[in-house]
């Protein structure tokens, strides 16, 4: 259970008022009007001004205030999302002691303001046996009883809905990964890429021969140079459409004409 500063400053805070209610509670009770304090006149009953009625509201309102605060800080008594997160049986308890701790201060809020009210000071008629009315004993201290109760219960319900078991903060902490640390590389793959093993042969490169593709059936066949035809015998190679040229005579002699 992880206790840190801003609780132990609430729960002191709340304990004050509860604890200085309580005292205020006391303090009316021992000073309240009693039957020899109350005038009496023509069936007329004075209440004469004394410091009870002072006590009383003061005690109620130290009360409320404590209330308050715990119900602002516990998280709406256990049924709103709190800033830690307790275990479930922290949290029924908590509830538990919620409900319990209202349902004291609402009855000790009602005893402390009926008991200021009968100390009020000013005039009632007296009763028909010509007695006047007074508070009775132990009301003041009632409340004062039952504002302790309602504090110790709010602390207990503040405590148990804002502590986080240790065991709970170790885990979240250890599942957290540490920032910059140790991890997985970004853009890296996870698992090792296998290495071939020293033994293993691979597979024969295909030969350039190999790897072209078959040509199709109705491609034509590669095309070849047309062979020119054969030379007349003693002249060297013509080309196309070019007729021999008449060998010349030998020097010596002379050209003789073919008759007509």
């Amino acid at each position: 259970m992880k206790i840190d500063q801003r609780m132990i400053i609430v729960s002191s805070i709340m304990g004050s008022l509860g604890v200085l209610s309580a005292i205020l509670g006391f303090s009316a009770e021992g000073t309240k009007l009693t039957v020899w304090t109350v005038y009496r006149y023509r069936g007329v009953c004075l209440y004469p001004q004394n410091p009870a009625l002072g006590l009383g509201v003061c005690a109620a309102i130290f009360l409320i205030v404590g209330q308050i605060i715990f119900a602002v800080v516990g998280g709406c008594c256990g049924c709103c999302k709190s800033r830690a997160i307790p275990s479930e049986t922290n949290r029924v308890i908590g509830v538990v002691c919620a409900v319990f701790s209202w349902i004291a201060a609402v009855v000790a809020f009602g005893l402390l303001v009926e008991g200021a009210k009968w100390n009020d000071t000013g005039t009632r008629y007296s009763s028909g046996y010509g007695g006047c009315y007074v508070l009775k004993d132990g009301i003041f201290a009632g409340g004062a009883v039952l504002t302790l109760v309602a504090t110790a219960l709010g602390l207990t319900s503040y405590i148990m809905l804002s502590t986080q078991p240790a065991a709970t903060a170790t885990t979240t902490a250890a599942a957290t990964p540490p920032l910059g640390g140790a991890g997985i590389a970004m853009g890296q793959p996870q698992f090792p890429q296998p290495s071939p093993a020293p033994n293993a042969k691979l597979p024969p490169v295909p030969s350039p021969a190999q790897q072209l593709p078959p040509l199709p059936a109705h491609a034509p066949g590669p095309q070849m140079p047309a062979a020119s035809p054969p030379s007349a015998q003693g002249h060297g190679p013509q080309t196309p459409n070019e007729q021999a040229l008449p060998e010349l005579p030998p020097k010596g002699h002379e050209m003789l004409a073919r008759p007509v």
